[in-house]
């Protein structure tokens, strides 16, 4: 039920490349593929959301449609769920909590939302998995893993060569992290003590002790989305002040404490009355190493200086290509996709258009991207998309833009003093309009 449905469609890919086909046929092969993928397991699908960022494994058709994905079910049985809470924090329910609303507020692959009410008075939001989660994805990907010789295999045909077996370990690694609420509950408190000190920005208190791996409580939260303009402005809100507060919030998350949420969709977030922005879900969170940290600024330092050369030996000496691949043909590459994006003014730039024309050398050459990565090109590519959902006319680059100047100003590190010096310097020439433009 599984593999058939998957080795009958990378067949029909096979036959479409074989006849010379297969660019007129991609976009209904993505359509289809999204289909059959939104028609197996969470396991599969949350898969297919994860495959929408990956452009070195697939081109931008496939990523497009696989955007798509909705991991929205049907909530399963209450009696069902409250049985799961009671089993897992061994009390009946009516002791646990003062009273638990009968029908939950929201539902989804993993799991479902309670709202419920402690005996002290205060409101949570109870978290409850689906029955045998754990075993069901379990089963999805040792079936996926087992087959992953012959799945290559088919691949292969079409001319990539994909350690597929380490694609499926990647995701089980993060899909296992967000079926184990403990590690959320952890994710939440960590995320609470870093940064519910910016302004503007909060996170909801866990109940530790009604918490488990499969049962998460934590604060209620009163709010509306960040894209509902309406009510922001009801509440007396400015929807492009809030769109700010959470693009720099994001900004330092990533490039400056590591700890980032890589997921912050509108779903995951709530505007209270009194203008705070709540982070509420923290299952998909990721980390950056301060090496890798330094390397996305210099990354976009290379980009505003259209060093390409630079750019790709960066990514090579990120592990992004192999080292002996010559970089010579990427760099020309990145020179012809990116100027058309590159020459525009910072106002227009749009980060859906850069990690687009990226991808697009990324799937022609033989990149293999790491987790970090990934969780960085979702993680801006949500943003832009709430920010636009918000405010048409923003631009998230140019919003970024004082953060990233700032850090190449003030920061000490080796790394940004030397991605500074490139900026500046040109020939042993001070670039006077850069220096400004960054002061």
């Amino acid at each position: 039920k599984l593999v058939a449905p998957l080795a009958t469609f990378l067949t029909k890919v096979v036959l479409d490349v074989q006849r010379g086909s297969e660019a007129a046929h991609r976009q209904e092969r993505a359509e289809e593929l999204t289909s059959l993928i939104s028609s197996l397991g969470p396991a599969v699908i949350k898969a297919g959301q994860a495959l929408s960022s990956r452009s070195d494994l697939l081109p931008a058709e496939y990523l497009v449609s696989l955007q798509k994905l909705q991991d929205r079910v049907p909530p399963f049985a209450n009696d069902e769920a409250f049985a799961i809470v009671e089993r897992e924090l061994g009390r009946p329910l009516n002791e646990l909590f003062r009273e638990v609303q009968p029908e939950p507020v929201a539902a989804a692959s993993l799991g479902q939302v309670y709202k419920a009410t402690l005996h002290d008075g205060r409101a949570v939001a109870l978290k409850v998995q689906r029955p045998d989660c754990e075993g069901t994805i379990s089963l999805d990907l040792h079936i996926l893993r087992a087959y992953s010789t012959t799945l290559t295999s088919l691949i292969g045909l079409l001319g990539r060569d994909i350690d597929l077996v380490s694609v499926i370990d990647d995701f089980g690694q993060l899909i296992y992290a967000e079926i184990d609420y403990s590690v959320e509950a952890n994710n939440a408190v960590r995320f609470r003590r870093l940064y519910s000190t910016i302004a503007n920005i909060s996170a909801p208190e866990i109940i530790a002790s009604l918490s488990t791996s499969r049962v998460l409580t934590m604060q209620w939260i009163d709010g509306v989305r960040l894209t509902n303009k309406d009510a922001l402005l009801r509440y007396g809100l400015r929807p492009a002040q809030l769109v700010d507060s959470l693009v720099q919030c994001s900004l330092r998350q990533m490039l400056e404490i590591g700890f980032f949420h890589a997921d912050p969709h509108a779903g995951n977030l709530l505007v209270t009355a009194d203008g705070n922005l709540t982070y509420i879900d923290f299952g998909m969170m990721s980390f950056l190493q301060a090496q890798q940290r330094y390397a996305i600024i210099e990354a976009v330092v290379h980009l505003v200086n259209r060093d390409f050369r630079a750019l790709a030996a960066l990514y090579q000496r990120l592990g992004f290509i192999p080292r002996s691949e010559e970089t010579e043909p990427i760099a020309t590459a990145l020179e012809a996709a990116l100027p058309d994006v590159l020459n525009a003014s910072v106002s227009e730039l749009n980060i859906k258009s850069v990690i687009d024309k990226l991808g697009d050398v990324m799937y022609k050459y033989p990149f293999s991207l790491p987790p970090f990565y990934i969780a960085i090109i979702r993680c801006l590519g949500v943003l832009e998309g709430v920010a636009l959902q918000v405010d048409e006319d923003f631009a998230i680059i140019k919003d970024a833009y004082p953060y990233i100047a700032s850090r190449l100003l003030t920061d000490r590190s080796p790394e940004l003093q030397r991605a500074f010096t490139q900026l500046v310097l040109k020939d042993g020439k001070l670039r006077w309009g850069y220096l400004q433009a960054l002061i």
